[in-house]
């Protein structure tokens, strides 16, 4: 018997499983044509998004503006361990993001390996965000992240019983010199 690994978290398992031992995703031919078809669907949206230059000024102008404002008004010191001083522009990071439930698949699609990682949660509430650092992503690897090792700034850990993550977002060094970045969401 082989391996091969699981549509949904990306984990090396076994050819014959019929459910993943790690993400719990049920193997059977119906749920792996249905995720196959969704990475498909998103695939697709993501290339219209990024075909679109316009749209993209547009958006990061106004997540430049967004992160103007909540950083300047905040009351609250937030650093993200990220030395951003020396960069001279953000690249987009190839990533896929899953919760399942009580904790976070991270996957790096990219060719290279994330460096001085800052993952965060931002919950329905929006109150606070919960952060959790780590130092490297291999290329090409899948890292799980438990919700519950997320702390925000007083000290408090993100309780998926009782919160929602709306969005997820990865902040990272790069080998060009460029921070990276990947914001996933669940609206």
């Amino acid at each position: 018997m082989g391996t091969e690994k699981c549509p949904f978290c990306g984990q090396e398992i076994e050819a014959a499983a019929t459910r993943c031992f790690f993400c719990g995703a049920e193997l059977n031919e119906e749920s792996i044509h249905k995720r196959l078809e969704q990475l498909h669907v998103q695939d697709i949206k993501a290339d219209r998004r990024i075909h679109n230059p316009l749209l993209i000024k547009v958006i990061v102008i106004l997540i430049l503006a967004g992160l103007v404002f909540f950083y300047g008004t905040s009351s609250k010191k937030r650093t993200s361990g990220i030395d951003i001083s020396r960069r001279t522009s953000t690249a987009k990071l190839s990533a896929k993001v899953a919760f399942a439930g009580a904790r976070f698949i991270i996957s790096n699609n990219d060719s290279f390996d994330w460096k001085n990682v800052k993952l965060e949660i931002i919950p329905e509430s929006m109150d606070d965000r919960f952060s959790l650092s780590v130092l490297i992503i291999l290329s090409g690897e899948t890292y799980t992240a438990d919700a519950t090792k997320f702390i925000n700034n007083d000290g408090i850990r993100f309780n998926p019983d009782k919160t929602k993550p709306l969005e997820f977002w990865i902040l990272c060094d790069t080998p060009t010199r460029k921070s990276g970045s990947y914001l996933a969401d669940w609206n």
